[in-house]
């Protein structure tokens, strides 16, 4: 079929709605900045004793984005627990993958996952009790991007690490391993550089 054989109406009509889409869509390649909210149920366990918390924690995140699906991810989240009736303080730095499904949809699905480093931080009185060590985490939910660079979205996160490399004030100590888990959900906003 020629290209002149289509009406002039619906040539108009196809570019219109081609630019109008390209407005509303954020382009998901290069950099991403994120503020989240999250509210986690961790549980911890040590011996046979398990104890288990629910917090509100903040989480900021810088993404890279190779292509309009795949995402390079890194994050940092700062969360309370509990361990025995005591206050613990775990700190985690997030790196991993984010895979976008539906390129150049409004709303589009999302998975991600990785390796956190973990710090377990804990004031006893004979000095601060402390861990780091690597443990698994992902999540999955929805972003939807509302126009120019904005998206907000909403995801349902795993983590798991087990805390075993104890250290009480600076001097490394023989202490039972402490499995942290959690299950949360988080809802925040994302900025994109490079809008279309």
């Amino acid at each position: 079929m020629r290209l002149s054989s289509f009406p002039a109406a619906v040539l108009l009509s196809m570019c219109t709605g081609t630019a109008h889409a390209q407005r509303l869509l954020p382009s998901t390649t290069g950099f991403s900045v994120a503020a989240n909210g999250t509210y986690a149920n961790a549980s911890a366990k040590s011996q046979d004793i398990t104890s288990t918390a629910r917090r509100f924690a903040p989480r900021g995140e810088l993404s890279y984005g190779v292509t309009p699906r795949l995402s390079l991810v890194s994050a940092v989240v700062q969360r309370g627990a509990v361990i025995e009736a005591q206050h613990y303080d775990v700190r985690s730095i997030d790196l991993g993958v984010r895979y976008l499904g539906f390129a150049g949809r409004v709303v589009r699905p999302f998975a991600e996952g990785g390796l956190a480093v973990r710090t377990f931080n804990l004031a006893s009185p004979v000095g601060d009790v402390s861990s780091t060590n690597v443990g698994p985490w992902g999540a999955a939910g929805y972003m939807w991007f509302a126009g120019g660079g904005l998206a907000l979205e909403v995801a349902a996160t795993y983590g798991r690490v087990t805390f075993n490399n104890w250290r009480v004030a600076e001097i490394p100590a023989a202490l039972a391993p402490v499995e942290h888990r959690e299950l949360s959900v988080r809802a925040g906003a994302r900025w994109f550089f490079r809008s279309r």
